[in-house]
């Protein structure tokens, strides 16, 4: 089997010869290759990064661009972003008014951090409703084929969604506090965001279903630590399992990206129909083992993750990284529904002889 074979029979419900090994290595091959990093994305096929998962023998699956872009139909609304030295600019501009999103380039963490975010208040939300309803989608699917030949064996390609109203609010365009001030004290213009957020993703969705794309990831960066249970209930349960359903009457698949504290979140996403929890890190970074994750998640959801960034990268030692991978690879026992996956991007400082012994490590401990 090729490494997508082995991707496509996990997602498919079948068991493959092992565990499929897929990493997104744009992060580490941008800062250890200087590579310009401009948040719009890879605007075409980038053949370094490529040559580096022929190297790692690793599928890629995400990071590739957009396999669409975003325009107003509205002629008053304008969605706006650019990189000007070193600070990269989201801007909306509305006859509401205007809102900025600035994040500054740090060359030492090869990232942009937030300077300034697009919603300081419950008062900026009906801007982003304006915007929300102008929107419409065109595909990009020559981007998807490109990637899809240049990777051959190795590419799984995931469409992607823009983030959820709840991720919007809570993960990306607000800071966190006055996100939870605002679903707190102005709860209907909190909800009136979010659904105009999910509506407008729907619509982007149904430009989408008839693609060429298997699996469909919401980058949301979940955290049940600060979006609790009450708050997926009533912003995010529907949302969810909506999206799900459209997708698996295409005979597509539904992964959504946690990158936080997933305790809780595992059941409650398959309790939607999510098909993959992408970016799920197990202890020590977050609470629980692999074997807990997989007894919350039930025998049906894929577990997508494994690597904690605290052993992955430099300070971590070659013993315990190879420890947190055998732990991962013993849960295809109790089901096959498993990736072997970095739990987010590959840390910049992790040594390249440890991203390449992982082919090693999944063909000796990952066999079924």
């Amino acid at each position: 089997m090729t490494e997508a074979e082995r991707v496509r029979a996990v997602y498919q419900g079948r068991r493959p010869d092992r565990v499929p090994l897929m990493l997104d290595l744009s992060h580490w091959y941008k800062k250890n290759r200087n590579v310009p990093f401009d948040l719009k994305g890879f605007a075409g096929v980038e053949q370094g990064l490529v040559e580096l998962h022929r190297q790692a023998g690793a599928v890629a699956y995400c990071e590739m661009g957009s396999f669409y872009g975003l325009e107003s139909e509205d002629h008053e609304v304008r969605l706006e972003a650019f990189t000007e030295a070193g600070v990269f600019t989201t801007r909306i501009v509305t006859p509401l008014g205007t809102l900025q999103e600035e994040r500054v380039f740090n060359p030492d963490s090869y990232s942009y951090g937030i300077r300034k975010y697009l919603l300081e208040s419950p008062d900026d939300f009906q801007i982003v409703e304006r915007l929300m309803a102008s929107l419409s989608a065109r595909p990009r699917w020559e981007r998807f084929h490109a990637w899809q030949e240049a990777l051959g064996g190795l590419a799984f390609p995931y469409a992607q969604l823009p983030y959820s109203g709840s991720g919007y609010l809570m993960a990306r365009y607000m800071d966190v506090q006055e996100a939870v001030y605002a679903v707190l004290d102005e709860p209907e213009k909190t909800g009136r965001l979010i659904r105009a957020v999910n509506e407008c993703n729907l619509r982007i969705l149904d430009t989408l279903l008839d693609g060429p794309f298997e699996t469909l990831i919401i980058s949301d960066n979940y955290d049940s630590n600060v979006q609790t249970k009450a708050f997926f209930d009533r912003y995010v349960r529907d949302y969810y399992t909506e999206v799900a359903r459209r997708l698996h009457e295409r005979g597509k698949w539904l992964a959504v990206h946690v990158d936080g504290e997933s305790r809780g979140v595992l059941g409650w996403l398959a309790e939607c129909g999510v098909d993959c929890a992408d970016a799920v890190t197990p202890a020590p970074m977050f609470a629980h083992t692999p074997a807990q994750m997989r007894e919350e998640a039930g025998p049906n959801l894929i577990l997508s993750g494994g690597i904690p960034a605290t052993v992955f990268g430099a300070t971590g030692s070659d013993s315990a990284f190879d420890d947190a991978v055998k732990r991962w690879l013993e849960t295809r026992l109790a089901s096959p529904r498993l990736l072997m996956a970095a739990g987010d991007q590959v840390p910049t400082d992790a040594p390249l002889e440890r991203i390449l012994r992982l082919r090693e490590l999944v063909e000796n401990y990952g066999k079924y």
